[in-house]
């Protein structure tokens, strides 16, 4: 098994936000003496399984066959204390949201289920296969959703008090960042990728014949009027492209000659929207499949009576602001939650094995030790921080990329 890179545990870590199916957890609040506890918000425990089985599960998504026997003693140890971080965020703001009254419909909830089956590109004999994987239920699964929904609308409702900005300060936004403005010539395309390197993927294609006959698949499916975002979700191998749907963003003309060189970059400038190419071969092993999603054919200079730049000014300030109040919410809500994490004390107390946190195998419940012997850390809320949320800085036009 490869060593896992410190860059793709850090994107595995990243929180909830790579779906509903990579962060649900299955959890018995009534742990008993069976199960290790990690850390208690208020009465509600989080279990060290619980932990584990979030840290393992954002590692498969980058490499499907890995566990947590591939990571050192250290790098285990950096992960629970990070990924613990995180579920202890996340249910001070479920707690919040109970506490007040935000509602979740069943209807709102098999919504969410579904959407996300969708987003992930799953048949449902995969979205069974994923469950069964993860040790879930599909009421667990649900309970998931539900609990995603209940945060998702708690911050909703707290954006929704963000006031438009006035004429006054989209001016003196433009004004400090003009040039970021500029609309330069260029297309936006959509990329599924087939890489012929093994990468330890889900249907990864290994070496040149097979790239070859996955990709040839590919084309026949959008030919035959497959949705190119859906397959790029289930098939490309370029992870983040894969993730955003295949969306690969705007390239303006000079990075689309440095990129693909200068033949690729005018043929791009002669497709029509919507329009998909055969596969191509890039220069670096790749096999691609590209969709033009956009086109600019003049470049426009800032101005702040064009509506496009006008509303760009007015999302990013209301960004800004939208992940002050969320910030502040997370950090009100924790002020006002009891924190226990049994788990951080265990490692300070044994700073040669970190209290002895490493499952054995890929087992993911550590040998139980009783809640009584776990000294919890003192409850001071500043000792459960969730992640700092920066303001959105502005960031460059389309066309500056």
């Amino acid at each position: 098994m490869k060593r896992l890179a410190s860059f793709t545990l850090a994107l595995a870590l990243a929180g909830g936000s790579a779906g509903l199916l990579a962060g649900c957890d299955k959890t018995d609040g009534a742990t008993g003496g069976t199960a290790e506890i990690a850390a208690k918000v208020n009465a509600v425990v989080i279990p060290l399984a619980k932990v584990n089985r979030r840290i393992e599960q954002g590692i498969k998504q980058q490499q499907p066959n890995a566990k947590l026997s591939d990571l050192s003693p250290i790098e285990l140890a950096a992960a629970q204390l990070k990924a613990l971080d995180a579920l202890i965020a996340e249910e001070i703001l479920l707690q919040r949201a109970q506490r007040e009254q935000i509602q979740v419909t069943e209807a709102e909830v098999e919504q969410a289920v579904k959407r996300q089956i969708a987003d992930e590109g799953l048949s449902e004999e995969d979205y069974r296969k994923k469950l069964k994987e993860a040790g879930l239920t599909e009421e667990e699964f649900r309970v998931e959703a539900r609990q995603a929904l209940l945060v998702s609308k708690l911050q909703e409702k707290l954006k929704a008090k963000v006031p438009a900005p006035s004429d006054k300060e989209i001016e003196e936004f433009f004004s400090q960042n003009k040039e970021q403005f500029r609309l330069d010539r260029g297309v936006s395309l959509g990329i599924i990728a087939v890489d012929p390197a093994d990468n330890g993927l889900k249907n990864d294609a290994i070496g040149e014949a097979q790239a070859k006959e996955k990709i040839a698949k590919i084309a026949e499916r959008l030919k035959a009027g497959d949705d190119f975002a859906t397959v790029a979700r289930a098939v490309s191998e370029d992870i983040q492209t894969a993730q955003n749907s295949g969306d690969a963003g705007f390239f303006s003309e000079d990075v689309l000659r440095q990129t693909f060189g200068e033949a690729l970059a005018k043929r791009f400038f002669s497709m029509t929207e919507g329009q998909i190419t055969e596969p191509i071969p890039g220069s670096n092993g790749r096999l691609y499949v590209f969709k033009l999603t956009g086109k600019r054919t003049e470049a426009i200079e800032p101005k702040l009576d064009n509506p496009e730049i006008r509303k760009r000014i007015v999302d990013l300030i209301r960004q800004q602001r939208e992940q002050i109040l969320v910030a502040a919410l997370q950090a009100s809500a924790t002020n006002d939650a009891r924190i226990e994490n049994y788990l951080a004390q265990r490692m300070l107390d044994n700073p040669v094995n970190f209290g002895s946190a490493r499952p054995a195998g890929s087992a993911l419940l550590p040998k139980a030790e009783a809640p009584a012997e776990a000294k919890p850390a003192e409850a001071k809320p500043a000792e459960a921080k969730p992640a700092e949320a920066k303001p959105a800085e502005a960031k460059p036009a389309e066309g500056s990329r």
